[in-house]
C-alpha cells in the first residue's frame, strides 16, 4: 500500500514538473455557459520578442483548434445564432456553442482565416476599425464584402480611430461609435448589432456603455476574460477567452473549459 501511495506521488510530481501549465490551473473548476473566443492576427508566428506574437495565432495552430472543438463537441455559431437566443430567451443551440471573434480587421483574415472558415464551413464574427479599411496590413472593402458574401463572416465595430473612448469628450465617443457603425451598414448593406471596445475594459468608462446601447447594438465585448453565463441579460459586457500566440492546445482546452489558460 504504501508502495503504491509513494508511486502515485511520483506520478504526480512528474506531472506537474512535465506540465507547467498543471501547476497554475489544475484547481480551476470547469465553468459552464456560452465561450466566446477573441483572436486578432492568423498568420504565422512572428519572433517570440515581437509584441504581436500574443495576439497572433498561426493558421496550423487554429486548425488544431477546430478539429479539437470539433472532437469534444463543441460547435461555432453565427451571430445571428447568438442574437436569435438573445431575443427569444432561448438557449443557444447546440449544447456547447462557440463564437469566434477578430479583433482589428487586419488582411492576414482574407489570406489565412477565409480559408479555413470554407474548408471546415465555420462562422465568425470580424470587429473593423473602420478608418483604417484599406490601409497597409488591414482588410480593404473588397475584401471584406468577399467575407461578407461568402455567409460566414459577420462584421462589427470597434470604432472608427480605435483610441481609449474614456479618453474622449462624450462627442467624439458618439462619434466613434456611430459612425463607424454607419459605414459599414452603407457599405455592407446589412445592420450591425456588435461592437467591441478598444483596449477592453481598461478603454471605457461609465459613459460609454449607454452610449454603445443607444446606438442600436445589442451585443458588447471587451477583453475581460471569462465564459458567459447564459442566458446574459446585458448587464455586463461579453466575456471573452483569449487563445495567444505559442499556447498549447492544452492552454486552448482552458480556454474552452476555464474562459482563460493563464492566472
Amino acid at each position: 500500500m504504501t508502495y503504491l501511495v509513494g508511486l502515485l506521488l511520483a506520478a504526480v510530481v512528474y506531472c506537474f514538473w512535465k506540465y507547467p501549465a498543471l501547476r497554475k490551473t489544475w484547481y480551476w473548476p470547469t465553468r459552464k455557459g456560452f465561450v466566446v473566443l477573441m483572436y486578432h492576427h492568423i498568420a504565422p508566428l512572428p519572433a517570440p520578442q515581437d509584441e504581436q506574437y500574443p495576439f497572433t495565432v498561426s493558421p496550423a495552430m487554429l486548425e488544431e483548434q477546430l478539429r479539437l472543438m470539433q472532437r469534444n463537441g463543441y460547435t461555432p455559431i453565427s451571430e445571428q445564432t447568438l442574437l436569435h437566443a438573445l431575443r427569444t430567451g432561448q438557449p443557444v443551440p447546440p449544447p456547447k456553442p462557440v463564437l469566434l471573434t477578430f479583433d482589428d480587421g487586419y488582411e492576414d483574415l482574407y489570406t489565412h482565416l477565409l480559408p479555413l472558415l470554407q474548408k471546415y464551413k465555420i462562422p465568425a464574427l470580424v470587429f473593423l476599425i473602420t478608418d483604417r479599411v484599406g490601409t497597409p496590413g488591414y482588410l480593404n472593402w473588397e475584401q471584406i464584402q468577399k467575407m461578407h458574401q461568402s455567409g460566414l463572416v459577420a462584421f462589427g465595430s470597434h470604432t472608427c480611430s480605435h483610441r481609449r473612448l474614456r479618453s474622449l469628450t462624450n462627442e467624439e465617443i458618439v462619434q466613434e461609435i456611430t459612425t463607424s457603425k454607419q459605414v459599414i451598414e452603407q457599405t455592407l448593406h446589412t445592420p450591425v448589432y456588435s461592437f467591441c471596445y478598444p483596449f477592453g475594459a481598461g478603454g471605457f468608462d461609465k459613459r460609454v456603455r449607454p452610449q454603445v446601447l443607444k446606438a442600436g447594438y445589442l451585443l458588447d465585448f471587451s477583453t475581460k476574460k471569462g465564459i458567459n453565463p447564459w442566458p446574459w441579460r446585458g448587464r455586463k459586457t461579453m466575456l471573452r477567452a483569449f487563445p495567444r500566440g505559442g499556447e498549447t492546445l492544452w492552454d486552448f482546452h482552458l480556454q474552452l473549459t476555464r474562459g482563460r489558460s493563464k492566472l
